[in-house]
């Protein structure tokens, strides 16, 4: 029996291993590498044999109470232990689960200080790159320290950068268990190696409670080569304003912003795009855009109203949306001017404005179709098409569609004059190359402040700009040339679990977590509400560290969807400190119960001091 021998297995399940301790021991043992306790939750022990090392942890010790004595009993009682298999080392290599069971009546040992090295993958955690201009060897890092383990605190806790960063990742816990310090000493990490720093990463933020700034404002202090860029919603926070481009949101996300219904409200904004895109643009079909002119006018003049009303209407339809045979320079459309100009409450001579008008009338034309690229135009552009949509499905279709969609217009308005005005705009860009080009410029992180717009336009926020992305990386010649990591805080407003989208129609996240891999846009995951996720978006992140989580129905949906997590770790999720995390995934040997270190500067987010708010002199 070696110094590190505690005990031997006496019973093995699929479910369950259990260990009995030797009966001369005491609590702890001496051994080459210093003191261990023994029988300790949470600790490490491995079972040898000929071939491979089996390491288990140890999840629960009970005392059971004896019916005789044996070499291995006290007096009345033995102590077992309960064991969780890890993984097995194999040829100096430690991997997560095990090939096969360990043999009955094996002998349970303390893990080595060799053995845990292995596991932990202390050693390696840079790559020779070269030399710099004196010849002195230059390092890269291939992992990233994320804090220390709990069980073994001399041990740092590191995570592959190329498993991590390379796939999508999730961070949960409740608020106040420390995410967002996670997220924050994450990325300052990342940037703390000034040779051969991280220059080409590019980390977009979403920031949901303006608590970043502060973290991330060292970062080009400690590494000048790296840059940091702020934008902000509305003007909150420090920074640029930043802008969606009006003309790159799809009817689903205006369906999205204005809270339109299905079967009336959305076909009418997939006109009023399909209109502006039409018109705003310089690949308009002529015969299309004169076919919808003409109906339209001819809804009007069909109509109850008075005539004065009709004329007003249909001036405005020809000043803004004239062109082609409607130009206001063709002979066509100043007779058409004058035939529908008022004289004593009357026309001048609507029968030959209607003739003329139906003359342009293609009813077999296909006149949604024609640009199906975003084409520039403002916020107002867009208000008048919608108003020309509802005038030309009333003429084409049904005449309540102003009973129909009034309270959308009423919507779009107040969001024209609200917060939408704050960040959606024309932008002076007229691509969304050039526009996300400016966006991501040579800065390696842009953190992005939406803390002053409700959770609808922040969803459009996220939504849009998360679709821009994944075209944008889409169109790259090499598949992950210039790999992006888009990270969003307060996730669960944004990445909802919805089975029927309704208006919505699709869910970006759900296709950046499909494809977003394979092309470079990776997606980073915080939430304190990791059930009100997409189960699509969870199934598909690689790598997780959780805090303490204590919400029935989010534990019950971890054990369902996050791969690794068994009873046990659920069980210990509930009573985790503030700061500390269970981190596993791919990037990490196995799943290690780890104290976070403290981000510095720390994010804005600490707790309310009440007492020194409540009593004051």
């Amino acid at each position: 029996m070696s110094s590190r021998s505690i005990g031997r297995l006496v019973s093995i399940s699929n479910d369950s291993i259990v260990g009995e301790l030797f009966e001369d021991l005491g609590s702890y043992v001496n051994t080459s590498d210093g003191t261990r306790f023994v029988g300790e939750v949470g600790a490490y022990v491995t079972v040898r044999e000929v071939s491979r090392t089996v390491v288990a942890e140890i999840v629960g010790v009970s005392d059971q109470a004896l019916m005789g004595s044996g070499r291995l009993s006290r007096a009345n009682n033995r102590r077992q232990v309960i064991l969780s298999l890890l993984g097995e080392i194999v040829m100096g290599g430690f991997s997560f689960g095990v090939s096969k069971m360990p043999q009955i009546y094996s002998d349970i040992s303390i893990i080595s200080e060799g053995d845990l090295r292995t596991m932990l993958e202390v050693d390696s955690f840079e790559e020779q790159a070269g030399v710099d201009g004196e010849g002195k060897p230059l390092t890269r890092l291939t992992q990233l320290e994320v804090g220390r383990s709990v069980v073994f605190p001399d041990y740092a806790v590191k995570v592959s950068i190329d498993r991590f960063f390379g796939g999508h990742f999730a961070v949960f816990g409740n608020t106040g268990a420390g995410k967002s310090n996670t997220v924050a000493k994450l990325i300052q990490t990342i940037f703390s190696k000034e040779d051969y720093s991280a220059r080409g990463a590019r980390i977009i933020v979403i920031d949901s409670n303006s608590e970043y700034s502060k973290a991330l404002s060292d970062i080009t202090e400690v590494n000048r080569a790296i840059e940091v860029r702020e934008f902000a919603v509305a003007g909150t926070g420090e920074g640029e304003r930043f802008v969606i481009p009006v003309w790159a949101l799809t009817p689903d996300d205006w369906a999205i912003l204005l809270h339109a219904s299905e079967k009336t409200q959305l076909p009418l904004l997939r006109r009023a795009v399909g209109i502006a895109r039409l018109f705003y643009g310089s690949k308009g079909n002529d015969e299309v855009k004169e076919h919808m002119v003409a109906s339209a006018i001819l809804g009007v003049l069909r109509s109850s109203d008075s005539t004065p009303s009709k004329a007003d209407k249909t001036l405005a339809i020809l000043s803004t949306f004239g062109s082609g045979a409607f130009a206001p320079t063709t002979i066509g459309a100043g007779n058409l001017r004058q035939w529908l100009s008022v004289s004593y409450g009357q026309f001048k001579d609507e029968g030959s404005a209607i003739a003329f008008l139906s003359s342009k009338l293609q009813p077999n034309l296909m006149d949604t179709t024609g640009v199906k690229e975003p084409v520039p135009y403002s916020f107002e552009d867009f208000i008048r098409a919608v108003e020309f949509a509802v005038v030309y499905e009333g003429s084409v279709s049904t005449a309540r569609i102003q009973e129909y969609t009034a309270t959308l217009l009423t919507r779009l308005q107040s969001l024209a004059e609200g917060v939408g005005r704050d960040f959606l705009d024309k932008t002076v860009f007229t691509n969304l190359d050039s526009y996300l080009d400016d966006l991501l410029g040579t800065a390696q992180v842009v953190n992005i402040d939406i803390s002053s717009v409700d959770d609808a336009s922040g969803e459009v926020v996220t939504k849009v700009l998360a679709k821009l992305l994944l075209d944008h990386v889409k169109l790259r010649k090499a598949k992950a040339e210039r790999p992006i990591n888009l990270v969003v805080e307060e996730a669960h407003r944004y990445i909802k679990n919805e089975t029927n989208y309704g208006a919505v129609g699709y869910d970006i996240f759900e296709r950046v977590a499909k494809e977003g891999r394979k092309y470079g846009l990776l997606l980073g995951i915080s939430s304190q509400r990791p059930s009100e996720l997409s189960k699509t978006v969870v199934s598909q992140c690689s790598n997780f560290i959780i805090h303490r989580v204590q919400n029935p129905d989010d534990l019950q949906y971890l054990s369902k969807m996050v791969p690794y997590v068994n009873r046990s770790i659920i069980e210990r999720l509930t009573y985790l400190q503030t700061g500390t995390a269970l981190v596993f995934g791919t990037a990490i040997n196995l799943p290690t119960l780890t104290r976070i270190d403290a981000a510095n500067p720390p994010t804005d987010s600490a707790n309310a001091h009440i007492s020194e708010k409540w009593y004051v002199e």
